[in-house]
């Protein structure tokens, strides 16, 4: 069955984490992704993540920097619904693929710009990386470290938010065009991906002193959220603690055969709840991990195991909802990946592919968008770099 996005023509001209993911979004709905590389590829191709990143799209190569791959991109934006771009600001404007130039060639187009700072930010025209952003958005500051001050976080918050409005911003615009009639410039940011995850505890919590914000501080040893965190026999791990809504016949202590604690001392003295979790450690480390969660779970603790990656493909939910997929990478073989998110059940999506080889699509793609033989050939010519396959 054909995905919910089917005829809609994107050209993805991305580079990095949020573009590609926020594209991949709408390719793996059915939308016609083709990927528009500078000569000898994504420089992000050699990033572990880019096999998943990539697929689903087709590769065209185009070399930006001269008038003949500009001409041949605002011909394919003709035909298109979607172009998306992640350039450095200002670098669309210089190369004379302005917003205004594409909208010029087909006023139906929704052009989406994702930068590391807003529109109208005083550091706009910056550009950014998500570790950066991550520093500059405070975000680092409000992690929680092996020691006191910031840290770097390991997950790329800063992308991760703005792939999700990337293409919720250009599913929202095409939805406007059909009462519209027209397409639009939309925008967003990795600093605005931070900001995406409000459910953070942003806070000056050392200027606070209720109970529930002290147990929260960015403190070394880390909050009560890092010390729920416990080790089982045979080197297994869980999560248990942790409230889930349910009243709860027994406490954790009870289970587990420890002291109770003082629950106003856990919340107001960092040393005394560092005793006590230290105890708690102390009776999980010989407990077997099934058996403790089944048992949490009946006395209405929230308790889960903590799965390694390869128990996580391994999971017979994550399996039955079509998490993993085998997709067959033209570098790394057969790979297993993580499926589609999304599930629409009356047009479910579908990987339409692996990550294509840098040009594959050149030939095919301008052929079939009216460019003689000849053209395709000299296109192909300027983009040549003795290393780069260019679709041949």
């Amino acid at each position: 069955m054909a995905g919910a996005l089917q005829g809609i023509k994107i050209l993805d001209l991305t580079w990095g984490v949020a573009g590609p993911l926020g594209v991949l979004m709408l390719a793996e709905q059915g939308a016609d992704v083709i990927k528009i590389e500078p000569p000898g590829g994504d420089p992000f191709r050699t990033m572990p993540g880019a096999p998943v990143w990539l697929r689903s799209r087709q590769s065209v190569v185009l070399n930006l920097k001269q008038s003949l791959g500009r001409e041949a991109l605002l011909r394919l934006v003709e035909t298109a619904d979607v172009i998306v771009e992640s350039f450095s600001p200002g670098t669309m404007d210089a190369l004379g693929l302005s917003y205004e130039v594409v909208a010029a060639r087909n006023p139906k187009i929704i052009y989406a710009s994702l930068q590391a700072y807003p529109h109208g930010h005083r550091y706009e025209k910056r550009a950014g990386w998500d570790a950066l952003v991550q520093a500059r958005s405070g975000a680092q500051f409000e992690q929680p470290a092996w020691r006191p001050g910031p840290a770097h976080l390991h997950m790329q918050i800063p992308s991760m938010g703005a792939f999700f409005l990337l293409s919720t911003a250009i599913l929202a615009a095409l939805y406007a065009r059909e009462d519209i009639g027209r397409g639009q410039h939309v925008r967003t940011s990795l600093f605005q991906g931070v900001l995406a995850y409000t459910t953070m505890l942003w806070q000056d919590v050392e200027n606070l002193h209720a109970p529930d914000s002290l147990i929260m501080a960015k403190t070394s040893p880390p909050g009560v959220h890092q010390t729920s965190i416990f080790e089982c026999a045979r080197g297994e791990w869980m999560h248990a603690g942790v409230n889930v809504g349910r009243v709860a016949t027994s406490t954790m202590e009870e289970i587990l055969g420890v002291e109770a604690a003082d629950q106003a001392r856990l919340t107001s003295d960092p040393a005394y709840r560092l005793a006590h979790t230290n105890n708690l450690r102390s009776a999980f480390f010989n407990r077997d991990r099934t058996e403790l969660c089944k048992t949490f779970f009946d006395a209405g603790i929230g308790a889960d195991p903590i799965l390694s990656p390869v128990e996580m493909y391994n999971y017979p939910q994550f399996g039955a909802n079509n998490m993993a997929v085998q997709v067959e990478d033209p570098e790394l073989g057969v790979m297993t990946q993580v499926g589609i998110a999304p599930v629409l059940l009356g047009t479910p999506g579908a990987v339409q592919g692996p990550r294509p080889v840098v040009g594959a699509d050149t030939r095919k793609v301008l052929a079939s968008a009216g460019f003689s033989p000849t053209d395709v050939d000299d296109l192909i010519a300027s983009t040549s770099t003795g290393s780069m396959k260019a679709g041949k």
